[in-house]
């Protein structure tokens, strides 16, 4: 039986040593400062600068944040086995009455309030900026636009405590953080516009929904466009047509696999290599 005694005390702990350490704070500040500077440089390519309506702006925030809350996830959760053996703490751990469930859940659980909180603080900083330069500002959109952004952060550090659990060496941890931040971000994009470009778009558009599916970038992409109104996304030069089997309860269904399945995995991985 878990004890929810043991996993806040471990939440506690990891929460308050990201706040003592100045993290929380730093991260709070970049995300006012980037959203802000998104916000009003946001169409500086097209020769026009200046706070624009509300859709262009959550775009134009979806590609920063598609960049920057997915490595610090990544980051922030890649070390929590590795940062343990290296302080000679695990053992500690291991020896405790604590079960694998408590260990995992808590330190998983103080690193979300850890990742989200300067989210949350960041981005409503910045959209009361927001609201007060754009006309007819839409508070939901924007509301979604920080739920969506908490969501993929949650994706993330969930693959962050399965790549730590999988390498709990730092050198490895780090190169396989910097490679899983590269695939998302990058690589699996241009695997499937490498598809539209060989089937010369003839692939079937429910088949290349399910396969962004496998993508939590692409998932929030589509949450964001969705809650916007727009139904459609651009992969490379095509467009493509969101199919009606798409929606955001079933969206959120899927970010929730996302977040349980590789935690899942880590505390099987990790019961299995440290208590047998």
């Amino acid at each position: 039986m878990v004890s929810i005694n043991a996993v806040k005390a471990i939440a506690r702990k990891e929460f308050t040593d990201k706040l003592n350490n100045r993290w929380i704070v730093v991260i709070s500040i970049a995300f006012t400062v980037f959203t802000i500077i998104i916000s009003y440089f946001g169409s500086s390519v097209s020769g026009v600068t200046g706070f624009r309506e509300m859709a262009p702006t959550i775009a134009s925030l979806t590609s920063l944040v598609i960049y920057f809350i997915p490595i610090l996830a990544l980051t922030l959760g890649g070390g929590v086995i590795a940062d343990e053996r290296d302080r000679h703490t695990l053992d500690i751990y291991l020896a405790s009455p604590i079960s694998v469930s408590e260990f995992i859940a808590g330190k998983f659980i103080g690193l979300s309030i850890s990742l989200s909180l300067p989210t949350i603080i960041g981005f409503m900083v910045s959209g009361i900026v927001l609201f007060l330069n754009i006309t007819n500002a839409s508070i939901l959109s924007y509301i979604l636009f920080i739920v969506h952004s908490i969501i993929l952060g949650l994706i993330f550090l969930s693959i962050s405590f399965l790549v730590s659990v999988l390498f709990y060496d730092r050198a490895k941890v780090i190169a396989f953080t910097v490679f899983a931040w590269l695939f998302f971000t990058v690589l699996y994009d241009l695997g499937l516009i490498g598809v539209l470009v060989v089937s010369k778009g003839r692939i079937n558009v429910d088949i290349l929904s399910i396969l962004l599916m496998f993508n939590p970038i692409d998932i929030y992409r589509i949450m964001n466009f969705m809650s916007i109104g727009e139904y459609s996304l651009f992969l490379g030069l095509s467009s493509i047509e969101f199919p009606k089997f798409l929606n955001m309860p079933v969206l959120w269904g899927i970010c929730m696999i996302w977040i349980v399945v590789p935690l899942t995995i880590s505390f099987s991985l990790f019961k299995r290599k440290y208590l047998t």
